[in-house]
């Protein structure tokens, strides 16, 4: 019968079926991977967004003003990046998944350059708070007001220390609040930096994984492309020797 004839004809290549499957799981992981990170694009391009649009109404609409801008190219870059990826991974498009390679390449070695800048400058940050408030107390005293409240402290290192005493006053009683606004405001900046740090060890590392996946991936649809070119030649061959083998029966009859 034609069915057990060709149930007793089936083979079952495990290698083709196992290379198979995994070609299917880095293809939905690159795909899971670059999907996370393009929420993650977007994510940072809304929140630049909504802290420009609300800069004015916060204390250091300077500062803010720099972090909400390097928030939004910073996600305009990973959401470019994660299209790639993504888009290269679901069509199986090699040229696309070169490119998604060469920019997550660039991405990576930029946080690397970032990340290695911010801490060789980690010792310059108490000068840094100290100029920057220096700067606010004779120029925006309204700022050092904001801050003093926000922070719930008084003062620079202490109550004597450039401070604005109308916001040093912490009940009905007129007592005044006696921590310096410095230790306040590097404790709080230390906690939002290991916050950030370890977002970035994380973003890395799921980098490197799209970075590993995308070149498997890659490889893998380059063999397809070649086992297909092979494929198309050989059938050319041998529709050619049809051909001639048909032209010269012809010219012998």
């Amino acid at each position: 019968m034609p069915l057990l004839s060709k149930v007793a004809t089936f083979s079952f290549n495990k290698e083709s079926f196992l290379a198979m499957g995994g070609f299917m799981v880095v293809k939905n992981l690159l795909l899971l991977i670059n999907f996370l990170s393009l929420l993650g694009g977007l994510i940072l391009i809304g929140g630049g967004g909504w802290i420009e649009a609300h800069e004015n109404e916060q204390a250091l609409s300077s500062i803010l003003n720099s972090v909400a801008i390097g928030a939004i190219v910073i996600g305009v870059f990973v959401t470019l990046v994660s299209f790639f990826g993504c888009f290269g991974a679901a069509n199986e498009r090699g040229i696309l998944l070169k490119t998604y390679f060469a920019l997550l390449s660039v991405l990576i070695i930029l946080q690397v350059a970032i990340g290695s800048a911010a801490y060789s400058k980690r010792d310059n940050i108490p000068s840094l708070l100290e100029n920057t408030w220096t700067d606010l107390y004779h120029t925006s005293n309204s700022t050092i007001e904001k801050l003093e409240f926000y922070f719930q402290c008084c003062g620079f290192h202490n109550t004597t220390n450039m401070a604005s005493p109308a916001t040093c006053i912490i009940n009905s009683s007129n007592l005044s609040n006696s921590t310096g606004c410095y230790s306040a405001i590097s404790s709080s900046l230390s906690r939002e930096l290991s916050t950030i740090g370890g977002a970035g060890l994380a973003l890395g590392l799921i980098e490197l994984i799209g970075l590993v996946f995308s070149a498997l991936l890659f490889r893998r649809i380059a063999q397809k492309e070649r086992a297909s070119d092979n494929l198309m030649n050989e059938a050319w061959r041998i529709n050619r020797s049809k051909i001639q083998y048909g032209y010269q029966n012809y010219q012998y009859v």
